[in-house]
């Protein structure tokens, strides 16, 4: 054999192996047989070539081609898909995240349909990724944050405001304490004698209260004596006139029980209890008759006072 025909074969099978390993190295399984699907999508930004096709989790293929189709505002998709994957016609391609480092890949959503033959066109999706629901919910939180950077901000010039009116104030009391310092020490010697002074009435007026608290303690003394005397005469006028009431009482009912006087008579004497009973009863006695009888007392008076009257004309 010669030796170009060596070389030949050599480039042919170091360019298979070559081939081979880049698209084993590319997770690309060389061997079997796919199907190619179209799909389209508006935007495919971050998808790539080789990016992977996922069904429930697992790599079915990859993507070969991504063409612009800039006449229908699209971008075409092309799909190869193992064989032994059967799409139909409602099965859905969708583009969404792989990750968080911004790649892209398709996920297959395979439905319940007509079988989908090779080169057909499958439905399409874009979905928002765990990029862009974050950015959804980081967009509210990045507007507080600047309203409470805005409001920090205006919480420090006020700060920066008073510190300039603190400063004002405590310079105004460093000239006040200046300024009673140097009274002070002007009027040294006049708040010493004012406060000698003040020693010194301050004695006199301890004096002066002994002296008193001396005085007013006879005084005092007799005052309660006096009291006590005006207490005790008190005291015996009334005991002495309650013994007398006492006295002028018992003789009253001594000489009640003794049938002295009247109150005396009527309590020992009861001629005047039956009298008064015996007069009850005729009255009672009476105002029987009177309401039996009431014709006999009305004829009597009319009857006599009739003939009271013939007696005078006959006069």
């Amino acid at each position: 054999m010669k030796k170009e025909v060596k070389v030949g074969l050599l480039g042919i099978v170091t360019f298979a192996i070559f081939y081979l390993g880049f698209n084993f190295l590319k997770g690309l399984d060389v061997f079997s047989t796919e199907n190619e699907y179209y799909a389209y999508y508006s935007n495919v930004e971050g998808l790539q070539t080789s990016n992977p096709v996922m069904y429930n989790g697992v790599t079915i293929g990859r993507v070969v081609e991504v063409t612009p189709e800039q006449n229908q505002n699209r971008v075409k998709v092309l799909l190869a898909i193992k064989r032994d994957i059967t799409l139909n016609d409602n099965s859905v391609a969708i583009l969404t995240d792989n990750g968080l480092l911004g790649g892209k890949m398709i996920k297959l959503l395979i439905q319940s349909g007509n079988p989908l033959k090779d080169e057909g066109t499958l439905k399409s999706e874009i979905e928002g990724g765990l990029m862009s629901g974050l950015s959804e919910k980081a967009a509210p939180v990045l507007k507080n944050a600047d309203s409470l950077i805005i409001t920090l901000t205006t919480i420090v010039k006020q700060f920066d405001q008073t510190g300039v009116a603190l400063k004002a104030l405590v310079a105004n009391a460093n000239q006040a304490t200046t300024g009673v310092n140097a009274v002070v020490a002007s009027n040294a010697k006049n708040l010493s004698a004012i406060t000698a002074n003040a020693a010194t009435l301050t004695s006199n007026l301890n004096g002066l209260t002994n002296n008193l608290d001396a005085q007013i303690k006879p005084i005092l003394q007799k005052t309660n004596t006096f009291a006590d005397s005006l207490n005790a005469v008190r005291l015996g006028q009334t005991v002495s006139q309650l013994n007398n009431s006492v006295a002028s009482l018992q003789g009253i009912l001594k000489d009640i029980n003794q049938g002295k006087g009247t109150i005396g008579k009527l309590a020992s004497d009861d001629s005047l209890y039956v009298n008064l009973d015996r007069t009850a009863a005729n009255l009672a006695a009476l105002m029987a008759d009177l309401k039996a009888n009431p014709k006999r007392y009305v004829h009597f008076s009319l009857f006599g006072g009739k003939k009271d009257k013939d007696k005078e004309k006959k006069k």
